[in-house]
């Protein structure tokens, strides 16, 4: 039974392990051997020599195409995603004992818990898994379609514009030849590096914070079973609560590894939407160009939706606590004084927030949405005027 399911979890996670992995954000195990970890060290660097550099000169290309609103929110676009991902290098590795924690614990849960409370984390968690890899899918389209089609636009359609997939302006004659290939190889490595960043970091959150909501699921399950009559109430209660103190760090951990990142994800996020949507209208008779921002788009909804959703499905379950420990047999019980202060705690739920400014949550993500299209038709009214 155990090896079963260490090899049904290490197929769910594989996808995200993976992905992590290119990006190097996911964490070593303490007992890594120093070339492993020199290694590590030699592929963040490149990671982040790729991104800063990408950041630079994409935003030197939205300044040269200043006059040219099509252009400059095309850059535009570009530009806060990687800076996105230049945020995602630094909070992950920053955090990667707290993220070593989060995947040890994970693992565990999954492995040695009983198997009605792996039923309930199966039931919780097997959606996120899904579309953790759904998500990873987008973005390697979406990626596989920036890097194609310049060439084709090149090479097949016989377009005298040569563009960089990723855009950038390197202050160069980046036109001519072997420069533009030179700078495109270098364009297509940081584009992909940059979307795996993206997918790997996003799905890494969403299934980590999905687990979180699960670790209060299985405790709800547990509370509404307890019965005052029975003789071991009392122990199993004393486990009850050692098992919400434990929940209640992991998503504190969560949310001391992620609300960083969470406030630079929606506030990009609301200029990715507003200039994808642009992008489009800007383009309808550019077929190519149409398909690529389309799926863009596609993922960056998705990407919000994926954080947001994980982050109501926490605040829900940890709050869900309260009306569990109610409904338990506690009357008259020997533990009901602990059902009383579990019932208190579960008032303050656990989320993840925006840099303590608001919480991940639907609502934000309807907001954000909101924002986004009000941004989206400012930029559309100045393009007609």
């Amino acid at each position: 039974m155990g090896e079963f399911r260490n090899e049904e979890y290490d197929q769910l996670i594989k996808p995200i392990m993976i992905t992590g992995k290119i990006i190097s954000i996911w964490p070593l195990a303490e007992n890594s051997s120093r070339i492993t970890i020199t290694f590590r060290r030699f592929h963040l660097f490149c990671m982040f020599f790729l991104v800063i550099v990408m950041s630079v000169a994409v935003t030197a290309d939205v300044v040269h195409n200043i006059d040219d609103l099509d252009e400059a929110t095309e850059c535009a676009l570009i530009c806060t995603a990687f800076y996105l991902c230049v945020v995602r290098l630094l909070v992950y590795s920053f955090h990667q004992k707290d993220m070593l924690y989060v995947v040890n614990t994970m693992k565990e849960d999954w492995l040695s818990s009983s198997d009605q409370d792996r039923l309930i984390y199966a039931e919780k968690t097997m959606f996120a898994f899904r579309l953790a890899k759904y998500f990873i899918t987008t973005v390697a389209i979406t990626i596989v379609m920036f890097m194609s089609v310049p060439i084709l636009e090149i090479y097949v359609i016989g377009n005298s514009d040569k563009m960089l997939p990723f855009r950038g302006y390197f202050f160069i004659n980046q036109t001519v030849s072997p420069i533009f290939e030179f700078l495109y190889l270098f364009n297509v490595t940081a584009g992909g590096f940059g979307g795996s960043m993206i997918a790997g970091a996003t799905s890494f959150n969403l299934v980590v914070i999905i687990h979180g909501s699960g670790k209060f699921a299985v405790l709800r399950r547990r509370m509404e079973a307890l019965n005052g009559a029975d003789p071991n109430s009392a122990a199993i209660m004393g486990d009850n609560v050692i098992r919400h103190q434990q929940a209640i760090k992991f998503a504190d951990t969560l949310e001391r590894i992620i609300n960083l990142l969470a406030l630079g994800q929606f506030v990009i996020s609301t200029g990715l939407i507003c200039f994808a949507g642009f992008q489009i209208t800007s383009m309808m008779e550019d077929k190519g160009r149409l398909m690529k921002y389309s799926t863009f788009l596609n993922s960056a909804i998705l990407e919000l939706f994926m954080f947001s959703f994980s982050g109501n499905g926490l605040i829900d379950e940890s709050e869900g606590i309260g009306e569990s420990a109610y409904n338990s047999g506690w009357i008259g019980s020997r533990f009901c004084r602990s059902v009383q202060i579990m019932m208190m705690r579960s008032k303050i739920p656990s989320k993840i927030t925006a840099a303590k400014f608001y919480s991940m949550s639907l609502e934000s993500f309807s907001a954000v949405l909101s924002t986004s299209f009000s941004y989206f038709t400012v930029l559309t009214a100045t393009k007609n005027e």
